[in-house]
């Protein structure tokens, strides 16, 4: 029975009911009474036991359905979520006002080069929606954002931390399940645990959700809990990300920028999430372009130019990891440990080339070739091995997509482009030879951007015979010829460092008709231009420079630049002083090697000028167009020791001028991206200065290097000499060709 029910035929209290018809209780005192009645009492023949009617329909669920549970839980985190931005605004707004005098005295507010438009137009991102970005200084560097949020930064060393929750419960698991999992935790925690904690206290906790940034305006930070350790915080991360899409060369071909922007809106916990090592090396680049970001410490001047172990600059000034090397050194952990385990192998491809631009700039190597041979990136089916293996031809499972198809095709030639501009600058081989490489030529860009399938028969490939002369109308940009002219590089360098071995050997490409010497000593004396392959490359350089569509023949209309243009259009005078430099001989008026690398010199400084006339921010570029500038300019100053010791007083003012301009050009771009172009600029005046001497160096204000001078790295007082930089800096500079060992004899 009901806890509603009377009962009227025996009224026992506290008697017990078990909700029967008729209950127990009543049975029992209708027996009783029936035993016990007296004579002549007439009882009715069953207990007389009345109850409420209740109806038989089972009774309402109050439990919430899953659906509905997690929509509401859905909209307490979007309302959650939507209190935080409130916060993040009045934050910035009150910040704003009290930093934004301290940012007018960084060096890079004073800049007077506005080219913010062109930079919008050159990576297709729009920069008024980007916060930090549409108020610029007019250099293209944001000066509002977290330059006013954490004007100031201080080195300090992350600890790991969860900030007391655990996030184990939920990895890889579904954004449906990932909500609810986070709303589980929120629900079953006060509120408190998503809070806003004193900066101070997150950097003694754990300075991986801060960064490193002290704020300056505000005592308040946000604390994500599921934050990926050793990242600056959630909106310092998502700003230096959108500064390296913004400002980098290659950020929208190694990334579908739309997808991955996006991607960082998702909760760091959603698999969807970007890959925290690609974050770490996207903050390195990053804080390049950003003002708010100390840059690395320039080297002292004393420091040998030249020198490309990192760790021995850092023993020498005695200092700590900047932001910037903090970020590449935990994104090159990271990529190791996931390769070690089998995981991310594509993305550690992807980070692998960003740290070699990285490691560039700071004027050291990096092998992101190498790395992309085993994932099969250097091939496309059907040009597999014929032999059978063990193993499949790549340790990556093949693309789902043609975006994800693209995105490898793109990332393997940025490594190649990237190896192949290195080694202008040293004599050592490559790691991957052209003739291993059968892959198609990277998609347009705004095919690239909307995901179009392109097919094979369409495009070409990196084997194609006539592929440097011909164009196809439908697949030609900028980019493509960068990677063309990138290709060019590749077959100068491979010949240049094939070509004793060739000529010892006596293979017929390289033995010129007209060089046969008589005897030995005659041997050490030769003219190449006649022979078949230096024939091919000239005649194949001189092609691709006038074989450029009509729409691409210009890198600058007004004041837009297009870098890869730009670059592809300084590469083949290049590939020009790389193969006739060796021969060259300054000094003899009927020289043709001398008369074709200063042609391709001053065709380099010709463009230099063309830029020099907009308000293009030079360090945008890339290295390798500063690179091919120093390239220029060392050819000039062997031009002009070959005027100053004929005294050829009609030459040497309109060398000295050019050399002055290169070296402004040079110094110009060393304004942002410091140590690159600041070493190149170095080499030159030491360049200058032993080829010269005291009587043209000290027309200049250059800094001068002693090639006596040494620098203790050791505390065993160990010294390394400064080697004389005529020969460490002159990889190709051969006025002669070295003698030829004689060929043995058989018996």
């Amino acid at each position: 029975m009901f806890l509603n029910e009377t009962r009227h035929a025996i009224n026992v209290e506290d008697a017990s009911c078990d909700a029967q018809r008729p209950c127990s209780t009543c049975v029992r005192s209708h027996s009783y009474a029936v035993a016990h009645a007296p004579a002549g009492v007439e009882l009715p023949p069953h207990p007389e036991c009345t109850f409420d009617e209740v109806s038989e329909s089972p009774p309402v669920e109050t439990t919430e359905t899953p659906k509905s549970r997690f929509e509401r839980l859905e909209s307490r985190i979007n309302e959650l979520e939507s209190l935080l931005r409130e916060k993040d605004r009045a934050l910035n707004t009150f910040a704003s006002d009290q930093s934004q005098p301290q940012m007018q005295h960084h060096p890079f507010a004073s800049s007077s080069n506005a080219h913010t438009p062109n930079l919008v137009h050159s990576n297709g991102f729009n920069f008024d929606g980007i916060p930090g970005f549409a108020n610029g200084n007019g250099n293209g560097i944001p000066t509002n954002g977290i330059s006013n949020m954490y004007p100031n930064y201080t080195s300090s060393k992350p600890q790991n931390g969860t900030n007391g929750m655990d996030y184990t419960q939920f990895p890889n698991a579904s954004g449906l399940d990932n909500l609810a999992g986070v709303a589980s935790l929120l629900g079953n925690a006060p509120l408190s645990e998503a809070h806003i904690d004193s900066v101070s206290a997150g950097l003694n906790q754990d300075t991986s959700m801060s960064g490193g940034f002290q704020s300056n305006g505000s005592n308040l930070d946000i604390v994500f809990a599921s934050w990926p350790v050793n990242l600056p915080s959630r909106e310092v991360t998502r700003h230096l990300v959108e500064a390296y899409f913004a400002f980098h060369l290659h950020a929208v071909r190694l990334f579908h920028g739309p997808s991955f922007l996006a991607s960082l809106d998702l909760h760091p916990t959603d698999p969807r999430f970007p890959w925290s090592a690609i974050l770490h090396a996207m903050c390195a680049i990053g804080s390049l372009y950003v003002a708010s970001i100390p840059p690395t410490p320039a080297p002292p001047p004393e420091y040998p130019a030249h020198e490309v172990f990192g760790a021995r600059l850092r023993t020498l000034q005695r200092r700590p990891d900047s932001f910037a090397e903090q970020q590449a050194k935990f994104a090159k952990e990271q990529a190791e440990i996931a390769l070690d385990l089998g995981h991310h192998k594509f993305q550690c491809v992807q980070v692998t080339v960003m740290l070699t631009w990285f490691y560039w700039c700071h004027g050291r190597w990096s092998e992101g070739l190498r790395v992309a041979v085993p994932c099969g990136l250097n091939v496309c089916p059907p040009f597999h091995t014929i032999a059978e293996t063990l193993r499949p031809p790549a340790i990556i499972p093949p693309a789902k997509t043609v975006m994800e198809d693209e995105v490898r095709r793109n990332t393997f030639w940025l490594a190649y482009a990237m190896e192949r501009q290195m080694g202008t600058g040293n004599g050592w081989a490559l790691s991957l030879d052209d003739q291993d490489i059968c892959q198609l030529l990277p998609l347009r860009g705004d095919q690239f951007e909307q995901g179009i399938l392109v097919y094979p028969s369409e495009r070409q490939w990196s084997h194609d015979r006539d592929l440097l002369t011909t164009h196809k109308d439908e697949q030609i940009d900028s980019f493509i010829l960068y990677v063309k002219a990138t290709i060019i590089l590749s077959r100068v360098k491979s010949f240049n460092l094939r070509f004793k071995g060739k000529h010892y050997v006596g293979d017929a490409s390289v033995v010129s008709p007209n060089n046969s010497p008589a005897s030995a000593d005659q041997q050490e004396i030769f003219d190449i231009k006649d022979a078949p392959a230096f024939q091919e490359l000239d005649k194949m350089i001189n092609a691709f420079r006038t074989s450029f569509p009509a729409h691409l023949k210009s890198p600058i209309i007004g004041q837009s630049v297009d870098p890869y243009l730009y670059t592809a259009s300084l590469i083949p005078h290049l590939g020009l002083i790389l193969l006739n430099e060796p021969h060259a001989r300054p000094g003899e008026a009927t020289c043709v090697h001398a008369d074709r690398i200063l042609r391709a010199a001053r065709a380099i400084v010709d463009l230099m000028y063309n830029i020099a006339s907009t308000s293009y921010d030079v360090s945008l570029l890339g290295l390798h167009s500063i690179m091919c500038w120093f390239m220029s300019g060392r050819v000039l100053i062997r031009f002009l020791k070959a005027a100053m010791q004929a005294n050829s007083d009609a030459q040497i003012p309109q060398l000295q001028a050019e050399i002055v301009f290169i070296r402004s050009m040079l110094m110009k771009a060393a304004e942002r991206i410091t140590l690159a172009p600041e070493r190149y600029q170095r080499m030159l005046d030491e360049y200058l200065f032993n080829s010269t001497g005291q009587t043209f160096a000290d027309s200049l204000p250059i800094s001068r290097f002693s090639t006596e001078c040494t620098i203790s790295l050791e505390e065993d007082s160990t010294s390394t000499m400064v080697p004389d930089t005529s020969r460490a800096t002159d990889v190709f500079m051969q006025y002669r060709a070295p003698p030829i060992p004689a060929r043995p004899t058989r018996r």
